[in-house]
């Protein structure tokens, strides 16, 4: 990696680092046709320093809402095998779901059901900081009012973690398996995905790399996530892994290897986003548990990221207009949503030059 590269990413991680000395990002790119091409991967700390101390290149973290991209994947597994349809109710599996008749799978997947987002509620954020017990099912669906929609289904957009909860159900009904044995059947195995699983309960924490949260800290310092965080919380589900192993997981679902064509389109197909164009994204859209810009200035992109308690991590998969594919992935243990996803842009600034170099 060169100097001027390095200097960029430091910069980036310097306001982390002035809360949390330990913090890090682990971070992996691949250029080009994944056939016979080795990912990239390193480990930075504050100082530009790359390290092989408490954080390597084989850390795993828990990647948050690029979790989303995985369960559609599986759902999508599933209509290819006819076990469901995209555009059927959920009535159809899950009569007892909120407003079942009226919400479509692809309307939870794209986040167009009109089903509210438990991230926007107070008492939740309360609750995590307490320590208490994760809610049920039920108590997320009653304490959200997920009973009165936010607009008519395929009306609107709202980002909304119900939904991909509820989809989560779906899953464990028509497969009649937890998520994590889903999620490990139907991506993590058919992909390689060596160090990629689904965060079960908290001894699963134990297992990842130490980060660290002033979210669910009760006297505004830093603290352990893996010691203070229960995972139930993340009632969608959550995935851990490492960088390179989201990096082949994008690669290779974008190389065609776990979807047909027709689904992968589907997949592919967008709506805007009711979010506002920033200087990165020029319009933001979401496909199928898929952040999208077709408009961006490096080519056709998709990804996805994630933040909570202690993890933040950003994912994002270009097509330039010439040249191959770019992946792109930074997993931090820190709560930087904003820098992690300024980093993924810096690398990928660098890797779509480099390209355009080559030409």
């Amino acid at each position: 990696m060169n100097t001027k590269l390095v200097q960029r990413l430091t910069a980036y991680l310097e306001p982390p680092a002035n809360r949390v000395p330990d913090a890090a990002v682990s971070f992996a790119y691949l250029k080009g046709q994944s056939i016979g091409k080795k990912i990239q991967t390193g480990v930075m700390t504050a100082g530009g320093k790359c390290t092989e101390g408490a954080i390597h290149i084989d850390s795993r973290f828990s990647v948050q809402s690029i979790t989303k991209s995985f369960t559609a994947a599986a759902i999508l597994r599933l209509v290819a095998s006819d076990k469901l349809r995209l555009d059927s109710p959920l009535a159809q599996w899950l009569p007892d779901a909120p407003h079942a008749s009226r919400i479509t799978v692809r309307q939870c997947l794209q986040h167009t059901s009109g089903l509210p987002e438990y991230g926007l509620v107070p008492a939740y954020h309360e609750a995590v900081k307490r320590g208490e017990r994760p809610w049920t099912y039920a108590e997320f669906l009653e304490r959200t009012h997920a009973d009165q929609l936010l607009f008519e289904p395929g009306q609107g957009w709202q980002y909304s973690n119900i939904g991909y909860m509820i989809l989560r159900r779906l899953l464990e009904t028509l497969c009649g398996q937890s998520f994590a044995e889903t999620i490990m059947g139907e991506v993590c195995q058919p992909l390689g995905l060596r160090y990629t699983s689904v965060i079960r309960n908290q001894p699963d924490f134990q297992e990842l790399a130490p980060a660290y949260s002033f979210s669910v800290s009760s006297d505004g310092l830093p603290v352990d996530v893996r010691n203070r965080y229960d995972p139930g919380w993340v009632a969608p589900g959550v995935v851990a892994s490492t960088a390179s192993d989201i990096v082949r997981f994008y690669e290779r679902l974008f190389d065609g290897v776990l979807l047909p064509p027709a689904l992968l389109d589907e997949m592919r197909t967008v709506v805007r986003a009711a979010t506002p164009p920033t200087q990165r994204f020029v319009s933001p859209s979401y496909g199928l548990g898929l952040t999208a810009d077709l408009a961006s200035p490096y080519g056709v992109m998709y990804g996805h990221s994630g933040g909570g308690p202690g993890y933040t991590s950003a994912a994002l998969h270009v097509q330039p207009p010439r040249g191959g594919p770019v992946t792109v992935v930074v997993l931090s243990n820190t709560e930087n949503f904003f820098e992690v996803e300024l980093m993924a842009f810096a690398l990928l600034d660098a890797l779509v030059k480099w390209i355009k170099e080559l030409q």
